[in-house]
C-alpha cells in the first residue's frame, strides 16, 4: 500500500512539476524507486551503493521532479563524518550545484546552509594545511639554526684553546726574552 501511494504519488509529482515531460510517466516511476532504493540503502549503511543510485538519478534523470532530492542525499551522505564516501569537496560541489540548478526546490535553502557550513570547513581545513606547513618549514630552520649553533660553539671552543696555547706560547716567549736579556751584559 505504501509503495502504491508512492508511486502515486511521484506521478502526481512529475505531473505538477512544470518539468517538461520529456519522459514517460514510467521513467519518472523509474526514477522515484532509485531514489526508494538508494534512501533505504543509505538508512541501511550502504553508502557507497547509495551514492552510486543517487548519482545515477543526477546523471540519467536531471529534470525529474527527485533530481534535487537525490542530489541533497548524496552531498549528505558526503559530509557524514563516519561515512566511507565522505568526500567534503565534492559535498560543498552538489551543494552548490543544488543552489544553482534547482533554486526553487525544497531543498534549497537547507543547501545553501550546509555549503555555507561546508565551505568554511574547507576554509579551515585550508588554513590548518598551511600552518602545518609553516610550521615543517619552521621545523626545518629551526634544525639548521641548531646545526649552525652547534658549528658556532665548536668554533668558539677550538678558539678558546687556540687563545690558551698562544697564551702559553706568549708566556714561554717573554720568559725566553726575559733570559736572553738577563744574560746579555
Amino acid at each position: 500500500m505504501r509503495r502504491a501511494m508512492g508511486v502515486g504519488l511521484a506521478l502526481l509529482l512529475a505531473a505538477c512539476s512544470g518539468v517538461p515531460p520529456w519522459r514517460p510517466v514510467t521513467d519518472w516511476v523509474q526514477v522515484w524507486r532509485l531514489v526508494d532504493r538508494a534512501d533505504t540503502l543509505a538508512r541501511d549503511g550502504d553508502h557507497p551503493g547509495a551514492r552510486a543510485l543517487y548519482e545515477q538519478v543526477i546523471q540519467e534523470y536531471p529534470t525529474s521532479p527527485w533530481a534535487p532530492q537525490a542530489l541533497y542525499r548524496l552531498a549528505r551522505l558526503e559530509v557524514t563524518p563516519a561515512s566511507p564516501v565522505r568526500n567534503y569537496p565534492q559535498a560543498y560541489t552538489h551543494f552548490d550545484r543544488l543552489v544553482k540548478d534547482y533554486p526553487d526546490s525544497a531543498y534549497a535553502a537547507e543547501a545553501r546552509a550546509w555549503r555555507e557550513t561546508v565551505g568554511q570547513l574547507l576554509a579551515r581545513e585550508q588554513e590548518a594545511a598551511r600552518i602545518r606547513q609553516d610550521m615543517e618549514r619552521l621545523k626545518r630552520v629551526e634544525i639548521r639554526l641548531e646545526q649552525e649553533a652547534l658549528r658556532v660553539r665548536e668554533d668558539m671552543e677550538r678558539l678558546k684553546k687556540l687563545e690558551v696555547d698562544q697564551e702559553r706560547e706568549a708566556a714561554r716567549a717573554r720568559g725566553d726574552l726575559e733570559r736572553l736579556e738577563r744574560r746579555v751584559p
